[in-house]
């Protein structure tokens, strides 16, 4: 059930007046110079009484907002491998329970391999100082949460001053790749999978996972060998994880020079409903997009192409774009 959140919060109007006196009573002012050249200054203090009706809520927030968002660009800059940080995991716990939405603009250039050892797969450069931090880094501060048994860790100031290097290198390439549009692949490796649903569940956050949908055959089909392979190492280790199918396709055309319309998208996520269902565990898992960027015109008539082509009918929430902060509208494909 949602939780009322304007009643617990603002529980009655003495504590709102209160609150409210505290901060005006903040405000200096300065009388002009009396007739003897004398300046005095004091705090003007005003009460405000304000009547709030506690038992009808104006509006009801879902129990999961607010949510928050990693881009997969955390994978190169190496800052996934921090996500087991003790400190970090309690914070975000404080926004529990919460969704992480672990996508963005490099989405679409996503590529699951079930690797088990990424210290080669690396290659040269500033990793060089991190290679073995997966193996053997703080393995003595590894600890067993008590509450969900989940691996947490402290880290060294010279690790992290380490990785603060590296990351600094590295968003130099990033935004090159951004001023350019010319995006290099993202690698999820199983092990980063481990270490990002780890940091989701320790948290009580729940994963909604992006795939490449930029990932085409030659008849631009959606090519479906690296979601298949994702999905089933998911469902083996029975990770709890919602999906999700691109990132913004209505920007394709500029940022990859690809075209995807609406309607080999609906077909795109009618195939990713069919593999949901394959894989027994994800059978009923639900699956969230289109996510349309600066929902105008154009962004409208490609959702609403899309919903004509779909061939199966999904239960259908369309949230209203300006009440979205983020200018992202978010359908969700049950």
């Amino acid at each position: 059930m949602p939780r009322q959140f304007l009643c617990p919060v603002f529980g009655s109007s003495l504590w709102l007046a209160l609150i409210l006196q505290s901060l005006i009573s903040s405000a200096v002012t300065y009388r002009k110079p009396v007739s003897g050249g004398k300046r005095h200054s004091f705090l003007e203090r005003t009460l405000i009484l304000l009547d709030v009706n506690t038992r009808s809520p104006v509006k009801v927030l879902n129990d999961n907002f607010l949510s928050l968002q990693l881009d997969p660009s955390i994978i190169k800059d190496g800052w996934l491998d921090f996500l087991s940080s003790k400190q970090l995991v309690t914070l975000a716990r404080g926004l529990s329970p919460a969704y992480l939405r672990f996508g963005g603009k490099r989405t679409d250039f996503l590529q699951f391999h079930n690797l088990k050892n990424l210290a080669k797969f690396r290659g040269p450069g500033p990793d060089y100082y991190l290679k073995n931090y997966e193996d053997d880094i703080v393995r003595s501060d590894f600890a067993l949460d008590k509450q969900k048994g989940c691996k947490l860790a402290s880290h060294p100031d010279m690790m992290l001053e380490l990785q603060r290097e590296k990351a600094a290198q590295m968003q130099q390439v990033l935004l090159k790749e951004q001023l350019s549009n010319i995006y290099s692949d993202v690698t999820l490796t199983a092990r980063s999978l481990d270490k990002l649903y780890n940091f989701a569940d320790c948290a009580g956050l729940h994963l909604i996972l992006g795939l490449n949908a930029l990932h085409r055959n030659p008849d631009n089909s959606w090519n479906t060998s690296s979601a298949l392979s994702l999905l089933k190492y998911s469902a083996g280790k029975k990770y709890n994880i919602s999906w999700e199918l691109g990132n913004e396709p209505n920007s394709y055309r500029t940022m990859a020079a690809l075209s995807v319309n609406s309607s080999r998208l609906a077909q795109d996520y009618s195939l990713l409903r069919t593999l949901l269902q394959s894989v027994r565990f994800y059978s009923r898992a639900n699956l969230y997009g289109p996510n349309i960027g600066r929902p105008q015109k154009n962004a409208i008539m490609f959702l609403d192409g899309m919903w004509r082509v779909i061939s199966y009918k999904p239960k259908l929430f369309l949230q209203n774009c300006a009440e979205n902060s983020t200018g992202v509208c978010l359908c969700v494909l049950v």
